[in-house]
């Protein structure tokens, strides 16, 4: 009969032990959030006391996995680019590109990449990532400014055939609302 008894116990031991074990799991997991949480608010607390761009720039670098990183680096960059320091500013955005690939924001980075490219005069990087947003299937606002600096720049290197193409798509896919002004600017500069 004793036997028969701690026969019976094994089952409510293992399954005691069961629920200890994920109770334990569980308890780790909501630490780890927690601590996570607490890390990303000592980072993002930091972040809004440095006013310094090379150090918010280090500090997004060091902590990419804070989700507030991206948008701060989009910040940075922007910020660079509007006090003319187009080098620093290209190199930021393409590093959003490169730290944030599948980010919804990266034909954003893309622009203003190709913006700080035109800025210093570097008409092949601009244009690689004018392109680079129409072969990622950009959505629309980026596509159609991609697709309009595209254009003008094609326009400007008399590069008609291509820039005739842009414009006739662009034209095609209605509706251009603000835009329609530079596009219709740029259909009447190409040759007859």
């Amino acid at each position: 009969m004793d036997h028969a008894g701690r026969g019976s116990s094994t089952p409510i031991v293992a399954l005691l032990l069961l629920v200890a074990v994920m109770a334990a799991g569980i308890g780790a997991y909501a630490w780890q959030r927690h601590a996570r949480r607490l890390r990303w608010e000592e980072v993002a607390s930091t972040y809004a006391r440095t006013s310094d761009a090379s150090q918010r720039l280090t500090l997004v670098q060091r902590h990419r996995d804070v989700p507030q990183s991206a948008l701060w680096l989009l910040q940075i960059a922007s910020s660079q680019f509007q006090e003319g320091a187009y080098g620093e500013a290209t190199k930021s955005f393409l590093l959003f590109t490169d730290y944030f690939p599948k980010h919804p924001l990266r034909p954003a980075a893309l622009l203003g990449a190709a913006a700080g490219s035109e800025a210093q005069g570097k008409r092949e990087e601009a244009v690689r990532s004018y392109r680079a947003i129409l072969d990622e299937q950009s959505a629309d606002p980026y596509r159609l400014v991609a697709e309009i600096s595209l254009a003008r720049l094609e326009i400007e290197q008399k590069q008609y055939a291509s820039a005739k193409t842009l414009l006739e798509a662009i034209h095609r896919r209605r509706p251009l609302s603000r835009f329609e002004g530079e596009v219709q600017e740029l259909r009447d500069r190409l040759p007859p």
